[in-house]
């Protein structure tokens, strides 16, 4: 089927954390059109249609009877996520599935195969790939001006909300915002919850700058002793997930190292999330969400190129970022991207930069993250089993 323009329908339009920045970025893709929002909220649906000027719905099932739906954007939980995808294929049409894609690999593998048998689109939700200041390291990397990538250090410091997105969420954390990512079976992810939720992110982004690699082999450590409430804060990010440490190998030799710095966001020169790349000629270091300077420190640049004994900025990064105090803009910037970049490949027939496909993969690395904790050993992505779950 020929499209001029894709006709879009959110589903879970009405939760706090990520929907928002679907909508708005569904609105300035320019060759989509926010058709329909649906959530089970009944009692706030109407407002949020009338606000976008989009068809009210309150089940997926209405939505996918709609002849005038080409395309659904999940903006729901991962427990729901199998389901709502494959339905979504046997209808006909195109979905954009937030990530984490979902809690086995059995299900991803369906999901997988209910798009390629009907011959739609599946994209999973994968923002911090189109984040700009990866894609701008990415770029550095493809140029060779860091020579040959030997190790990528990410680390995930505190998150400083601005005060208006604190105001938004009631004072609460995206966390607790959003309650599914805390809780061990709604998650997917058992003992250590939100690793299920965050973990896609940093395997994503190291793979993404070493060219799609296969990870090889993962050990994590766990910090015991907390309970899922216990590592929320009310205010803030969480202040102590249980896995605070993974570190993994590629097939092309390259090895990553992820940790988590557990302090206040006024005991550290930095927040958010940084990404150091070591190559043998030169290094980048890249901001990502909700990364730069602690409050009272100077910003750096989002993107800085350091080799020869000299430093070059690559991204200089922005401030309007809705969400974080950051120096650079992540929310809905990468979200328009991503989904521009769905919704494009779409109406031209490509395939997509962030598949399904590559989704099955950060869940067994994910997965894998969670099984090493729990076994005290290193496991192999490839050793998950497709039925394997972390609860």
């Amino acid at each position: 089927m020929a499209y001029e323009r894709l006709n879009v329908a959110v589903i879970g339009a009405i939760g706090k954390v990520a929907a928002p920045a679907h909508l708005n970025g569904l609105a300035l893709a320019k060759n989509a059109n926010l058709y329909a929002v649906c959530d089970i909220a009944a009692d706030k649906i109407g407002e949020l249609a009338e606000a976008t000027g989009a068809k009210a719905f309150t089940s997926l099932e209405a939505v996918l009877a709609d002849p005038n739906v080409d395309a659904v954007d999940l903006v729901t939980p991962p427990f729901v996520h199998a389901e709502q995808t494959i339905v979504a294929a046997l209808a006909g049409k195109h979905v954009y599935c937030e990530k984490p894609m979902t809690h086995s690999l059995g299900e991803a593998s369906a999901m997988v195969s209910a798009h390629r048998q009907s011959g739609t689109t599946l994209m999973v939700g994968e923002s911090y790939v189109f984040h700009h200041t990866n894609v701008a390291a990415r770029s550095v990397i493809d140029n060779g001006d860091i020579g040959d990538v030997l190790h990528i250090r990410e680390t995930k410091g505190p998150w400083v909300m601005k005060s208006e997105e604190a105001q938004r969420l009631s004072g609460l954390s995206h966390e607790a915002s959003a309650p599914w990512r805390i809780d061990p079976r709604l998650s997917g992810g058992g003992k250590f919850p939100w690793i299920m939720d965050h973990a896609p992110h940093f395997f994503a982004t190291a793979r993404y700058l070493v060219s799609g690699a296969v990870v090889t082999s993962i050990t994590s450590h766990a910090k015991a002793g907390q309970t899922a409430s216990e590592r929320v804060s009310g205010t803030g990010a969480p202040t102590g997930q249980a896995i605070t440490s993974v570190v993994w190998s590629f097939a092309n030799g390259i090895d990553c190292a992820w940790n988590q710095i557990e302090a206040a966001g006024n005991a550290v020169g930095e927040v958010g999330f940084v990404t150091t790349v070591y190559g043998t000629k030169g290094m980048l270091v890249v901001y990502g969400e909700g990364g730069g300077a602690a409050p009272g420190f100077l910003q750096p640049p989002a993107v800085v190129l350091h080799r020869d004994g000299k430093s070059r900025v690559i991204d200089e990064g922005n401030s309007d970022d809705r969400v974080w105090q950051s120096n650079n803009n992540y929310y809905d910037a990468s979200h328009l991207a991503a989904l521009e970049h769905w919704v494009d490949s779409i109406l031209n027939g490509r395939p997509v930069r962030y598949s399904g496909e590559d989704g099955r993969m950060e869940l067994a690395s994910t997965l894998a993250t969670i099984k090493s904790a729990e076994e005290g050993r290193s496991i192999a992505p490839v050793d998950v089993s497709e039925d394997w779950t972390a609860y």
